[in-house]
């Protein structure tokens, strides 16, 4: 019966530990956003603005105030004191909060509309056994002449298997357009008749 009661104390406790910090995120925003509508309602009884096409004044000065915030952090931020900052809270926010760096990186790959220069040496395709063949990137070669390759799971690049095989299991295509070659994946296979 302890030893139940213990385990069950310290998974209540791991649920706080892993509570505490989004609830603080969570705090902290709401804060922020409750001192940023009382200054949005202030602003738009000075200049008079009660509402805009049905639109209220203060939902009005408070995206345009949302924009100015942004814009002011986006040139804030190309300075290196800001930078030093920023890169620190990443790294506390991350240790803090589990996922954060996942959801990070998806959020910027949705706002960033841009293509990360691959990694990877050359398109290839790896030689199985039952005749087939399998596209995969050729990441390096190593001293002793075997190839290390990454085979991404279809639909997506990011994910798969990194292999070390001997170079007689791969064939080298390196006149393939690797931006071709990566859509490959992306695509489910779609396109291979054209490279």
């Amino acid at each position: 019966m302890k030893k139940i009661a213990a385990n069950l104390r310290d998974t209540i406790i791991a649920g706080i530990i892993f509570l505490l910090p989004l609830l603080l995120v969570v705090v902290m925003v709401s804060k922020v956003f409750q001192f940023l509508n009382s200054l949005n309602s202030r602003i738009a009884q000075v200049f008079g603005l009660k509402s805009i096409g049905g639109i209220p004044g203060t939902t009005i000065i408070g995206s345009i105030s949302l924009l100015v915030i942004c814009l002011l952090c986006g040139y804030l931020v190309r300075i290196t004191f800001f930078q030093n900052i920023r890169n620190w809270l990443d790294v506390k926010l991350m240790d803090l909060i589990p996922g954060y760096q996942v959801y990070r990186e998806m959020a910027i790959n949705k706002l960033v509309d841009e293509e990360k220069p691959l990694p990877y040496e050359s398109a290839a395709w790896l030689l199985r056994a039952d005749q087939t063949e399998q596209p995969v990137f050729l990441m390096e070669t190593t001293a002793q002449g075997e190839l290390i390759i990454f085979a991404p799971t279809a639909g997506n690049v990011q994910t798969g298997t990194i292999l070390k095989v001997p170079a007689s299991m791969v064939r080298i295509d390196r006149n393939v357009d690797m931006k071709s070659f990566r859509l490959l994946f992306s695509n489910l296979g779609l396109g291979v008749s054209k490279l």
